[in-house]
């Protein structure tokens, strides 16, 4: 009878057993969330043949080879590997005769590969890791490289094209890498392909050879990329045609605008604003590109209107096939704003690209700020709209969530918050300008991408660049705290600051609280610009005063006479509202109905747009909102009509400022109708009646 028992309990240990040596092996698969820092790579030697002859038939296999170095000694590489067809069997450690690789591992839920060798590489020394892959080719952008098709409009013969778009983590899909935005690397890419076609990647094709082993297939070399992250790498096989442009500079950067052969005159707009603003920006910020060609592609189908690598940018044909010729419309403007995000995209994005995705809002921040700068240099006027409409987008979204951060502990995926932490990280950008003047600005932008191109950033760093600026800076207004301690009670905290004035004889004193709720416990460092009616200036933007976040108010050293307007945060540069006394609204109202000009049109924008905010919070009363904006009828500028629409609708009818003078126009010639109607039918059927009535 103990006979069963025991065979029982020998059966549940072996279980056990088994169960224990599976879950050791199970753990023994690295399983964190990053890459481990014991080997970096600094070089990949990527060879990729693209078969493109038919649909059905259409895949690439190719080679990397990865250049590591070892900083800690390490039995196992891990890498990131997704939806790839990796040849296992064929994986190598090249030019290391001691050390070969013992077993491949696969941990799918974080998409690494682990290459475990026979013994710990050495720390200081370098290897090469060889890896075969391939895939079949589809149409879905996620896979990274996957092609595109077309029918020639006089033949409608199919024609095939390949494209990378490497998203965040996308390359994974297409081939083994550390993808990860800090390791940068340098890529030596060589393409293969059938002669008919043509490579294009971020460096220009500097050798065309036969490939002996596919008649009728050539090998592209290109030259090698500077140190950038694995998101940046682009290429593509296609036969589109191309037009040819250059900058006008001392060293000129040819660009080659190519699509389908019946959209080239299409793509004249952009073929030729392109070089206008890349010289723009040279001279804006003067530092040169490491290039000497850009290739512009516009193509129908990619799944964002735009996709900018170093030397390569990519355009979705939809918005961008327009004539250079004729006048500027409204899909002209469009087509303008995408280009110049590209062309910007070469300093803030290729040249100062970020270590970590949850400081991607610096990035496109900075190059959010310079875009507009780039459309205004194209078409006066329209840049100041855009700076305009990042702060107003941001705002009307931190209002709908109760306030965002710049500095999330993950990264963000949701495309709505994303474009949010971009509009108010330009938002940022320009109060920072404001604060630090011109000078200081572009001194500590320029020193930065000198010194960090290719190198990858941070905030830290990037506000450490600025600080050095402004110290270099004798006339600088000077406050105690670092440039770091300002900016981060911006970054690391959510919402933003109201800023409540209060005017007691000819004194002025500012109190600051969280704009949603004066009960939370936010504070901010705030720059404190202002003009007077005495003395009007509204582009002396530097700092009068600071509020420091320890200071429950301040009172500024300045005397105001009661019967004179003042106005504060001029040209709406800072990211904060104003909450006036009655007084100084009343004064505003009359002000702005008598001789609206008299205020600048960006602040007239701002003041719209904080009685309507301050209204809806019930930090204003109704008579007060409709006193100060009863002068909106005659208002003649998109940026006040846009800042009314976008308060009245709360954004629904769209944030367009094209869209804002007809939608403000029908609002106000409807409101005055309304009230015309309203005094008419009073006048007709009460006043008159009561008269007849009294006789």
């Amino acid at each position: 009878m103990s006979i069963c028992p025991l065979k029982v309990h020998g059966f549940l240990y072996s279980l056990l057993l088994l169960v224990v040596c599976h879950m050791a092996m199970s753990s023994s698969i690295y399983d964190h969330p990053r890459l481990p820092v014991s080997v970096v790579p600094f070089h990949y030697d990527l060879t990729l043949i693209t078969h493109l002859e038919s649909l059905a038939g259409s895949r690439y296999e190719g080679t990397v080879k990865i250049s590591i170095y070892v900083q800690r000694p390490t039995e196992q590489v891990v890498l990131h590997v997704g939806d790839v067809k990796v040849e296992a069997d064929k994986i190598s450690l090249l030019k290391s005769e001691d050390v070969w690789l013992r077993k491949v591992q696969f941990n799918t839920d974080r998409q690494y590969m682990i290459l475990k060798f026979n013994r710990r590489l050495t720390m200081g020394r370098t290897y090469i890791v060889s890896i075969p892959f391939g895939r079949r080719m589809t149409e879905h952008s996620t896979d990274g490289y996957f092609i595109g098709r077309y029918a020639n409009p006089r033949t409608w013969q199919k024609n095939l094209y390949s494209l990378s778009f490497f998203e965040r983590n996308y390359i994974r899909n297409t081939m083994p890498s550390f993808d990860e935005p800090a390791l940068r690397a340098t890529f030596n890419v060589t393409m293969g392909h059938h002669k008919r076609f043509q490579s294009f990647s971020n460096m220009k094709v500097r050798a065309i050879l036969p490939n002996p082993e596919l008649p009728d297939y050539v090998w592209s070399v290109h030259e090698v990329t500077p140190a950038i992250p694995t998101y940046l790498l682009a290429f593509s096989v296609n036969n589109f045609t191309c037009s040819f442009s250059q900058s006008v500079s001392s060293s000129p950067i040819h660009f080659r605008t190519c699509s389908r052969g019946g959209d080239v005159p299409e793509t004249s707009f952009v073929a030729q604003v392109a070089p206008q603003l890349l010289q723009f920006f040279e001279e804006l910020l003067g530092v040169l590109l490491p290039l000497d060609k850009i290739d512009q592609l516009v193509v129908d189908k990619i799944p964002s209107p735009s996709r900018d690598t170093l030397g390569l940018i990519v355009y979705r044909s939809k918005e961008m096939l327009q004539l250079y010729e004729g006048p500027m419309t409204q899909a002209k403007m469009q087509a303008l704003q995408l280009a110049a995000h590209g062309i910007a995209h070469m300093w803030f994005g290729s040249m100062m690209s970020i270590d970590s995705w949850s400081d991607l809002w610096l990035r496109e921040g900075l190059n959010g700020y310079f875009k507009a700068l780039g459309v205004d240099h194209v078409q006066p006027g329209v840049g100041r709209r855009l700076l305009l409409r990042y702060r107003e987008m941001a705002f009307m979204y931190e209002a709908q969530v109760g306030g965002m951060t710049l500095a999330p502990l993950v990264p963000i995926d949701q495309k709505e918050l994303e474009g949010a932490l971009f509009q108010k990280g330009s938002a940022l950008i320009i109060m920072l300008n404001g604060f630090l003047g011109n000078e200081t600005f572009y001194d500590g932008i320029q020193r930065h991408l000198w010194q960090n191109s290719f190198a990858g950033t941070t905030p830290d760093i990037f506000w450490h660049s600025l600080q050095l600026a402004r110290e270099r800076q004798s006339d600088a207004p000077r406050i105690e705290e670092t440039l770091k301690s300002v900016m981060d009670t911006w970054t690391q905290q959510k919402g933003y600051p109201l800023v409540t004035v209060s005017r007691n004889g000819t004194s002025v004193s500012l109190t600051q609280s969280h704009a949603f709720n004066e009960s939370r416990p936010e504070r901010w460092w705030i720059p404190i610009t202002f003009t007077v009616q005495g003395r009007p200036n509204f582009f002396d933007v530097r700092p009068k005063a600071w509020m420091s976040p320890l200071e429950k108010s301040v009172q500024l050293k300045v005397s105001v006479p009661e019967d004179q307007w003042i106005v504060f945060n001029l040209r709406a540069m800072g990211y904060y509202r104003v909450l006036y006394d009655d007084h100084t609204w009343e004064l505003l109202a009359t002000i702005l109905y008598d001789d609206f000009r008299r205020i600048h049109v960006l602040s007239r924008a701002q003041i719209v747009s904080d009685v309507l905010f301050l209204y809806k919070h019930h930090r204003l009363s109704w008579g007060t909102a409709l006193n100060v904006l009863k002068y909106i009828i005659d208002e003649d500028e998109q940026e006040p009509l846009m800042a009314f629409v976008l308060g009245v609708t709360h954004g629904y009818w769209g944030f367009k400022p094209e869209n804002s003078m007809f939608i403000a126009k029908w609002l106000s010639i409807a409101g005055k109708w309304y009230a015309e109607f309203i005094c008419h039918t009073f006048d007709k059927f009460v006043f008159k009646q009561n008269l007849n009535s009294l006789d």
